[in-house]
């Protein structure tokens, strides 16, 4: 794990946390993070965690590790307004949030960042949870960043329309969310042209998918590995059985668009737009996920 304080002006100060394969012994390390671990050789997906409201990427730590271990580059920063104890908190700072997010991942890439060699900048995609998955949403719509080439969106709301090259996007949502209506989700979901799938989290809550003793928590972080793989790394095998690690009879269910169209590509139509999708047709770099994360 390193930390970094990126700014984007002086009232955006955006500290930042990177999960990341560290070198070591998985037996020995895995579960236990160290600070300034040195990185696994090789290069790694980047994912962008944007966190929700009075959180920050701390309080997900248990998700991301899982995420880092099984070799992804989590870049996490903390958003300035919406922060856990935010002296001044603003629930409408969401859009700016998503150019913070995009900032971040320039400064992650720049030479002289000493993660920068670790990150492949042609595998990177975005996830988050909440006021952090409608953050998520926003990269996708109207603060597109188009270096980005999946998307999941945990409890997050609709935001505006979907533009640019079209790219997976990945739904979790528990169907009582007292927070963000179940509903929201099922909007943004209809609103995507794009290859998409929607995991339902049958009687989950807010948190549903993000913390181990959540309920369905297994089947949403194994569905988001699958998913993720597939985009990110072109692991076919992860596309096939993603409808069969995400549902268990009586917890989740499993619905998609486009997925399961072709191995390669994945075609979508929506009443208003048709979509196609490319997804890498070579395997990518063999990644070791039993190893630790940094």
């Amino acid at each position: 794990m390193r930390k970094f304080n990126f700014a984007r002006g002086k009232d955006r100060l955006l500290p930042t946390t990177v999960w990341y394969p560290a070198r070591g012994s998985s037996r020995r390390s895995k579960g236990h993070v160290k600070l300034d671990a040195a990185a696994a050789t090789g290069q790694y997906p980047l994912l962008l965690w944007s966190h929700g409201f009075y959180s920050n990427p701390q309080m997900q730590e248990h998700t991301i590790k899982l995420l880092a271990e099984a070799g992804y580059v989590v870049v996490a920063p903390t958003y300035p307004y919406t922060k856990k104890d935010a002296p001044k908190f603003n629930k409408y700072d969401v859009p700016n949030q998503a150019v913070d997010a995009s900032y971040v991942i320039t400064q992650m890439l720049k030479h002289g960042n000493p993660l920068a060699a670790t990150i492949d900048a042609q595998r990177m995609g975005a996830i988050g949870h909440s006021g952090g998955g409608t953050t998520t949403n926003w990269l996708f719509t109207g603060k597109r960043d188009p270096r980005l080439r999946v998307g999941v969106m945990l409890a997050g709301r609709p935001t505006t329309t979907y533009q640019g090259s079209p790219v997976p996007l990945l739904f979790v949502h528990g169907d009582k969310d007292p927070v963000v209506a179940y509903s929201q989700g099922r909007d943004s979901y209809r609103a995507n042209p794009w290859p998409k799938a929607f995991l339902t989290i049958k009687g989950g809550e807010h948190g549903a998918g993000t913390g181990g003793g959540e309920r369905g928590h297994h089947q949403a972080i194994t569905t988001i590995l699958d998913f993720l793989d597939w985009a990110l790394n072109g692991d076919d095998a992860a596309r096939l059985r993603l409808e069969q690690d995400a549902t268990l009879v009586g917890i989740t269910s499993f619905e998609s668009v486009g997925i399961y169209a072709n191995a390669a590509s994945a075609t979508t139509t929506s009443p208003t737009a048709t979509a196609t999708a490319t997804m890498p047709t070579t395997q990518a770099k063999a990644l070791d996920r039993s190893g630790p994360a940094g």
